[in-house]
């Protein structure tokens, strides 16, 4: 079996940051969209931003990239992609996505200053992320009928929001080195401030003893919906962890799918809307933090 790790990520997750580090942990060599954008430009006589410009209306442009990540996964090994489709177009691949909460994303790409890129506020840096996102989800349905963001193409999801790289890095090295024993690992790893209640903390913070240790190993059972993640089972263990200071915890994602039954009679829907403000809000005060965003319906 080749190893290959492909990574894709929302905007603002630190691939590249996450990708040199590990590739201090595994010598892999590391071939990036701009690596892959640069040949093909030099390959054609023009500068990257020339190339760039071609691609918004020459559909060649990404045939030929789609064709040179394709032939790297045929050709290499020991090697570390950054690209938002290899998951793709190597499916032999180890696959991870780095998820990040879009406000610290706008942080992280309002702080790097990029000269091209209009964002002269961190307000119209989150506004052009989430339009940037909206366009790039678009544009790979239509051109690939494939759905980016749905964490069932991945083998693994971390959650990149409140930790650092090298913490990033060690993680996938751990869990790439147990997908290629074929051993168990958590697909799911994810600050426990990410992480929605479905029940009112008053029903788990008396069983919850602070000199108890937090069952790090034991994974918690989420579901995804409209882009948060609920825990379905599992609050204790998430309490724990924020008395902690954990980083990441593991979880096991039951659904993507809102119209799964999760509770007897209850879609994956249902239980998301009816978490009130005031539950999110009675969380952050018991465990002394605050969400950056909530979900729209409150």
């Amino acid at each position: 079996m080749k190893k290959i790790i492909v990574m894709s990520g929302d905007i603002g997750s630190g691939k590249s940051s996450v990708a040199t580090a590990l590739k201090q942990l595994t010598d892999y060599d590391i071939i990036g969209t701009g690596t892959i954008q640069r040949a093909i430009a030099k390959r054609r006589g023009v500068t990257t931003l020339e190339l760039n410009k071609i691609s918004q209306t020459d559909r060649s442009i990404d045939d030929e990239i789609d064709s040179y990540v394709i032939e790297t996964g045929k050709t290499k090994d020991h090697l570390i992609l950054d690209s938002r489709l290899a998951w793709h177009f190597i499916p032999t691949a180890f696959k991870v996505f780095l998820s990040v909460d879009p406000v610290v994303g706008a942080e992280r790409v309002f702080n790097a200053s990029r000269n091209d890129e209009n964002n002269p506020s961190l307000e119209i840096t989150l506004e052009n992320n989430l339009k940037r996102q909206t366009i790039e989800d678009q544009r790979f349905n239509q051109l690939y009928n494939i759905n980016f963001r749905k964490y069932a193409n991945y083998n693994l999801i971390i959650d990149t929001s409140h930790t650092s790289p090298e913490t990033i890095a060690k993680k996938i090295r751990a869990c790439f080195d147990d997908w290629l024993r074929q051993g168990f690992y958590s697909s799911l790893w994810i600050a426990p401030r990410k992480l929605l209640p479905t029940h009112a903390i008053k029903e788990f913070i008396g069983d919850a003893p602070n000199n108890d240790e937090p069952q790090a190993n034991q994974p918690v059972n989420v579901f995804v919906y409209n882009g948060f993640i609920y825990i379905q089972d599992g609050h204790q263990e998430v309490i724990a962890a924020h008395k902690a200071g954990i980083e990441l915890i593991s979880a096991n994602i039951l659904t993507e799918e809102p119209v799964d039954e999760l509770s007897p009679g209850l879609t994956a829907s249902e239980i998301a809307n009816n978490v009130s403000l005031s539950m999110l809000h009675d969380w952050e005060a018991a465990l002394g933090f605050k969400y950056s965003s909530y979900p729209e319906k409150l």
